[in-house]
């Protein structure tokens, strides 16, 4: 009769963290920051500022992300419109140029997904020519009006650039901004240095 009700109990326990461990466990979602899914405001009250362009696009858990084009710099930001201040932009990371995708890193159900990270490419201008040079995966810390770069790894000089940049996101429970330094994940160069330092300007 013990050892009936002994194997329930731990067919129960194991059931039970079986059902549990998807919700639970590190996943992906994705979003876009491509022009097409993101709307336009343009900032500033000067003849120049018109081409600089304020774009808020569709996050995770409640999060927004700002897209802030300044002539050959871009950087990127988060708000959170229904936490404690809804309107503060907190910008996390700049670079020439970025990708189209924000990979967010959380746990839950769909509906109740909650984001603890973000990885976004960041892109640098390949010297004297219009285009791509250096491109790293920027690591950022994800809380309700919290963001900043906890992480930064180089696409080009790490052929498993995404699954370490996963692996640095996956720390970020423990990770505090403004105390913590970030980490260079793989082979640390003078493009991820520059991503780990973040926007030092709000």
């Amino acid at each position: 009769m013990r050892i009936t009700v002994a194997l329930f109990v731990m067919t129960t326990i194991a059931s039970l963290a079986v059902s549990a461990s998807p919700a639970n466990a590190a996943q992906n979602r994705f979003t876009s920051i491509a022009n097409k899914d993101c709307t336009f405001a343009p900032i500033g009250n000067e003849p120049e500022d018109a081409e600089d362009q304020l774009k808020t696009c569709p996050g995770v858990g409640g999060a927004q992300v700002l897209v802030n084009s300044l002539g050959t710099r871009l950087r990127i930001g988060f708000r959170w419109p229904k936490a404690g201040q809804p309107q503060k932009t907190i910008w996390a990371v700049e670079a020439w140029s970025a990708g189209l995708t924000v990979n967010w890193r959380g746990s839950g159900t769909d509906n109740e997904f909650e984001p603890y990270a973000a990885i976004v490419r960041m892109k640098f201008q390949k010297q004297y020519l219009p285009v791509a040079g250096d491109q790293v995966l920027a690591v950022i810390r994800i809380a309700p009006d919290t963001a900043c770069v906890m992480g930064a790894v180089d696409a080009g000089a790490n052929p498993n650039a995404n699954e370490a940049a996963r692996a640095l996101a996956d720390a970020a429970p423990s990770f505090a901004c403004g105390k913590d330094k970030p980490t260079i994940g793989g082979v640390s160069t003078r493009a991820a240095k520059e991503i780990a330092r973040g926007v030092a300007e709000q």
